[in-house]
């Protein structure tokens, strides 16, 4: 999942892709900016030392996360920083959620806890893990009308939320501010109402297209779909990419020409957005009946010149688009100049994903002939 995730996720599309992708619906929002904080309530610490209080004078993250997630896995050396940063200042808490929504039983925490463990130093923080009640799942992450992980709460020194976000956008500043006294949980309350209220226009808007996918007519929903994007053009590269994604679980064929229509068009300046859609073609681990990897080259490929040819990510995406195209030659030069960028100096793509590169071209190379 490490690219099919990547750019998603932005708060204020929350409850439109819910009724999009015509998702169950999310429960009421009580816990907000300037609430309270919920106990933490956790089934297993797995590292570090249990928080059993909040407030009483110290800030604290809560970040919430699970082992599946591919962009919580590239926010937590992010998360250890700040932690070693702001030691003394501030604590820092992982909380493992959604594991295993099907579980019967706690057997999911051994996973947890080998994953802490094989982070080693890169997660270097409290951890710990939600129950199979998902107390903390449902008295934080959905309490507060939150839909996606990573997802970090600071809360402040009085034990109120003073900030609700992705861990990797705003964090660092925010906790600074909470600790130096300066910041204003009264003007980020008011603009997480404001952004709620956005949030219900916007789900108010996207009823139409709710409805079309619920009766199955993709027809009408992609003219109701181009109708939310005209009100809502902020929107409207997420909602695209979502709705290529939507439409590969139902119609293949359309998802392909819309993907190309996209790569054309709307799309053909966001890289990220392009690549997530071209690895959802190429992943081994996709369920697609009929791949088209022609598709998958011309999306990769413009994902590839939109970050100007220097993004590994995107030119691996690439790379294997044209490999399992047939351009077994030209899909192997193509991933060594990923591995080539990869080993600049700055380099921030992490260890287990450069692996999964340096892999997969010998995989390519094997296949190819190369090694025998």
């Amino acid at each position: 999942m490490r690219k099919l995730i990547r750019g998603i996720g932005a708060p204020m599309l929350a409850l439109v892709l819910t009724t999009v992708c015509a998702a169950q619906q999310s429960d009421p929002v009580t816990l907000t900016v300037g609430s309270p904080a919920p106990p933490l309530e956790i089934k297993k610490w797995i590292k570090g030392t249990p928080v059993t209080t909040l407030g009483h004078g110290t800030v604290n993250v809560v970040e919430f996360w699970a082992t599946w997630c591919g962009p919580c896995k590239m926010s937590i050396p992010h998360l250890t920083e700040l932690a070693h940063k702001y030691q003394g200042k501030a604590t820092f808490t992982g909380v493992s959620v959604w594991e295993d929504p099907q579980a019967k039983d706690e057997t999911y925490l051994s996973r947890v806890d080998s994953f802490v463990k094989d982070m080693g130093a890169k997660m270097d923080y409290n951890v710990g893990a939600d129950g199979l009640q998902a107390t903390m799942a449902k008295t934080w992450m959905s309490a507060a009308g939150q839909n996606g992980i990573p997802t970090a709460f600071v809360v402040d020194q009085k034990g109120q939320v003073a900030w609700i976000g992705h861990p990797m956008a705003g964090l660092d500043e925010v906790v600074q501010k909470v600790i130096d006294g300066t910041y204003d949980v009264k003007a980020e309350s008011e603009k997480a109402a404001k952004e709620k209220a956005e949030q219900e226009q916007i789900a108010k808007d996207a009823e139409p297209l709710g409805k079309s996918v619920q009766a199955g007519d993709l027809k009408t929903a992609r003219i109701e779909l181009d109708k939310l994007i005209a009100k809502h053009p902020a929107l409207g590269d997420q909602l695209s990419s979502r709705w290529f994604t939507f439409l590969l679980a139902k119609d293949e064929t359309a998802a392909y020409a819309y993907g190309k229509e996209l790569a054309h068009g709307r799309l053909k300046d966001n890289g990220d957005l392009l690549n997530s859609m071209a690895w959802s073609i190429v992943d081994d681990n996709s369920k697609l009946k009929h791949p088209d990897y022609s598709a998958a080259v011309l999306i990769a490929r413009q994902a590839a010149e939109a970050n100007h040819m220097q993004d590994p990510m995107s030119l691996d995406t690439y790379a294997y688009a044209l490999f399992k195209k047939g351009d077994k030659d030209a899909g192997i030069a193509v991933e060594e100049k990923a591995i080539a960028l990869l080993s600049k100096p700055g380099s921030s793509i992490p260890e287990e994903t450069a692996k999964e590169i340096k892999d997969r071209l010998l995989a390519m190379k094997t296949k190819a002939g190369r090694y025998r």
